[in-house]
């Protein structure tokens, strides 16, 4: 019996991509994000594939969770999200120019840009509409019927969703909330795998190592959320107080302006009486 009894499923970074890089398994869950598509048999699967602008090493890089290639040359990147950082939109977006620029050589038509398919698994609903799957197509605003066909689709799986009854999607949302799949088929074989991954004691060393590796990133993003949240506060606090310095009258002195913004600020007020003196004086010169 382990001393650590915590299942690790689907949605842990070690076993997501031991399950990916399964040929079988990578395209029957790429199959059930993608109802209405006719996934080819997988020709290439990279996981962890970083990708970057070929010639400016300046560029913010993506690493892909996990990149494949079918042998019609359709490209798909598969991503677990299990935490909801609101980006979800921007992340997107780069990534599929990630994806585009490392597909198009200088000189190469755009018509050369290979279809792609950029799939979101989320362990949360990030529109909050409780659907379980989301796509995403160019339309004309005004005439849906008018497509920009550019070969490009995204799709999010919400694993809190429902409104689905195809079978496939059903049992890919189960294997993420690591609900038991009862019928037989690759679904349930693949959570026989899962739990052969959860009995191995060199497996679970590794699938606890990426969990806290997980939760120290996460703790890293959200410190560097909460530093730029605070420093767009004081941007903005400093813009609001300085206006109203500029709205009252010209006679007034420093320290009546001082007095009068200590009564209308509360005890929260995120700048020092050191701060307020400085911004007063360098707008009252």
């Amino acid at each position: 019996m382990f001393e650590d009894q915590k299942f690790y499923g689907f949605t842990n970074d070690e076993i997501f991509g031991s399950i990916m890089q399964n040929k079988r398994f990578c395209k029957a869950i790429i199959q059930a994000a993608l109802p209405d598509v006719n996934v080819v048999s997988v020709e290439s699967i990279d996981a962890q594939k970083e990708l970057g602008t070929k010639s400016d090493k300046i560029s913010k890089s993506v690493r892909l969770d996990i990149a494949v290639k079918d042998k019609a040359g359709n490209l798909y990147d598969v991503e677990m999200q299990v935490n909801n950082n609101h980006d979800i939109g921007p992340r997107m977006r780069y990534y599929q120019s990630s994806m585009d620029r490392d597909t198009l050589d200088r000189g190469e038509p755009y018509t050369s840009l290979s279809r792609t398919y950029l799939i979101f698994l989320c362990a949360f609903d990030p529109f909050g509409k409780g659907k379980l799957r989301y796509s995403f197509h160019l339309y004309d605003d005004e005439n849906k019927s008018i497509q920009l066909k550019n070969n490009a689709e995204n799709i999010i799986i919400n694993s809190k969703g429902s409104g689905s009854e195809d079978v496939d999607l059903l049992n890919l949302q189960k294997l993420m909330n690591d609900d038991k799949i009862e019928s037989k088929g690759i679904f349930k074989e693949i959570q026989n795998k899962i739990q052969e991954y959860n009995d191995d004691p060199k497996r679970r060393n590794l699938m606890r190592t990426a969990e806290l590796r997980m939760k120290e990133e996460t703790a890293v993003a959200e410190k560097r959320g909460i530093e730029r949240g605070r420093e767009k506060g004081d941007k903005n606090t400093v813009k609001a107080l300085t206006l109203t310095i500029k709205e009252m009258r010209p006679e007034t002195n420093e320290t009546d302006v001082f007095k009068q913004i200590k009564k209308t600020v509360g005890p929260d007020f995120s700048l020092s009486d050191s701060d307020i003196q400085a911004i007063i004086h360098q707008n009252m010169k």
